[in-house]
């Protein structure tokens, strides 16, 4: 990026950019601590310059300056992801949108809120609650994660199994488009809002939200211990076609409550068994016919356990806690999988399998986001600190991501970490319309280049399935006890 235009940039934004490399560095990473030695020789993460917009009319005037140089851009807020999402490849412009913040309107005769992109979850849903109203859904790190950020990251999470994702329920957004055009798109304006839902910010940078809102009810918390994973997706689906629907239905398996249990932290101190944590919210009446639901469901099955409602209703406190076995660190290393439910006691069996293989333990966990499928995050401890161990066992995500494809699963969210696996997230013919829309939208190729659509060529699916097979097959053979 030319001295000059950084200059300029710096004259006309003032205390909102910096050119400072101390400042800097800290875009130059997200949540994953990747090794530099693994960063460095292949990406340029140290953006030229960092702005920060205070309004629609300064993110529209940053883009065009971007697009009349084809100066790489890259928007971030939280950055609470750990796929580079929203750190730059290829150095240019890091536009940080976090004074993008707070509630424009709300419309109680529509039922909807009007809200800027970095408003987190945490202060939306504070916002309303003094409102009597509530969020339709939200997702499992909602202290730190955005709005935009999770329209931007598909928005599956807690409440979706009963509302839908965040994509459903939003009618309008503002969005300023590559060449820096403001546009407000609904789905029937062309572009359509669809386009932008899990583009990650490869399409243009959205700058107002108006989403659904629902009145806050009442939450009653059902936490089943099951003997075996069979067990566990049976009542799951038994819970699925009940007669109420599930706000939240959530999982752990054996190897997570034995994980927690040995940090102090398990439900209820239990270290066996499968649990399933089921939230219902909805009138009295509604609450009435969910606990006939789980009444049913666990009178008829002595291998089923109601555990007290007490430690159910701490579960439900602990939700924004998934991460909580980090504490078992020094860092963990994971992947999130999207994956059909009727498949899941085959997953964790073969993940238990990995685990044995390659003497270690895995720890698995999710949310059921719609009826047929759920998240499912199966981690693992790493140290960061040891570098060569640490990137020896990266691998070890792949052959996560293996089993996952195995039975119907793919990736949950792109970037660049995940590129290589594209063929497996989306069909031939999805993914060359993705990249119709990305040429058409941005046809300079300014927005988060190298992210989502292909890998770059070093991390092709070839060389990656290649290096990481044989990473794997270190790790097992000379990895006892890592």
């Amino acid at each position: 990026m030319k001295t000059e235009i950084v200059k300029e940039i710096l004259d006309q934004y003032g205390e909102q950019a910096t050119d400072s490399p101390f400042e800097r560095s800290f875009y130059s990473r997200d949540l994953a601590p990747v090794p530099e030695l693994l960063v460095g020789p292949l990406f340029k993460t140290l953006p030229d310059i960092v702005v920060r917009p205070a309004n629609t009319e300064e993110v529209s005037d940053i883009l065009k300056t971007a697009w009349k140089y084809t100066i790489p851009v890259t928007p971030r807020a939280g950055g609470s992801t750990v796929y580079f999402n929203t750190v730059p490849l290829h150095k240019g412009i890091l536009m940080d949108l976090n004074l993008l913040k707070g509630v424009v309107a709300v419309d109680e005769a529509a039922m909807t809120v009007t809200v800027k992109p970095a408003t987190t979850w945490i202060e939306l849903e504070r916002y309303l609650s003094g409102k009597g109203l509530a969020p339709k859904s939200f997702p499992s790190s909602t202290p730190v994660a955005t709005i935009g950020g999770w329209f931007s990251m598909l928005g599956y999470g807690i409440g979706s199994l009963k509302y839908g994702s965040l994509l459903s329920q939003v009618r309008s957004i503002e969005v300023v488009t590559p060449e820096g055009k403001a546009r407000r798109l609904t789905r029937d304006t062309q572009p359509s809002l669809e386009w932008f839902a899990a583009a990650e910010g490869t399409l243009g940078i959205v700058t107002e939200l108006e989403v659904e809102i629902r009145h806050q009810t009442q939450l009653k918390h059902y936490l089943l211990q099951c003997s075996d994973p069979l067990e566990m997706r049976d009542k799951m689906q038994a819970v699925i076609k009940g007669a109420e629907v599930p706000f939240n239905l959530h999982f752990t398996d054996q190897e997570c409550l034995q994980g927690m249990k040995t940090l102090g932290i398990a439900p209820g101190g239990l270290d066996h068994g499968y649990l399933l944590a089921v939230d219902y919210e909805g009138s009295d009446q509604e609450l009435e016919q969910a606990e006939k639901i789980i009444q049913t469901i666990t009178e008829k099955n002595q291998s089923v356990r109601l555990l007290p409602v007490e430690t159910a209703e701490l579960e439900w406190e602990e939700k924004f806690k998934a991460m909580r076995l980090k504490r078992g660190g020094p860092s963990l290393l994971g992947a999130e999988i999207w994956l059909p439910i009727k498949n899941l006691p085959q997953y964790l069996a073969d993940v238990r399998k990995m685990s044995q293989s390659y003497n270690f333990k895995l720890f698995s966990y999710g949310h059921v986001v719609t009826p047929d499928y759920a998240t499912v995050m199966t981690t693992f401890n790493a140290d960061e600190m040891h570098t060569i161990r640490y990137i020896i066992n990266l691998s070890l995500v792949k052959k996560l991501h293996d089993i996952g494809y195995r039975y119907g699963g793919s990736p949950y969210g792109v970037g660049l970490w995940n590129a290589p696996m594209i063929g497996r997230i989306h069909q031939p013919s999805e993914l060359k319309r993705l990249k119709k829309i990305k040429r058409d939208l941005d046809g300079k190729g300014t927005m988060n280049p190298g992210k989502v659509y292909r890998a770059p060529f070093i991390l092709n699916p070839l060389n990656y399935a290649l290096a990481m097979d044989m990473l794997a097959g270190i790790r097992k053979v000379f990895g006892r006890g890592w």
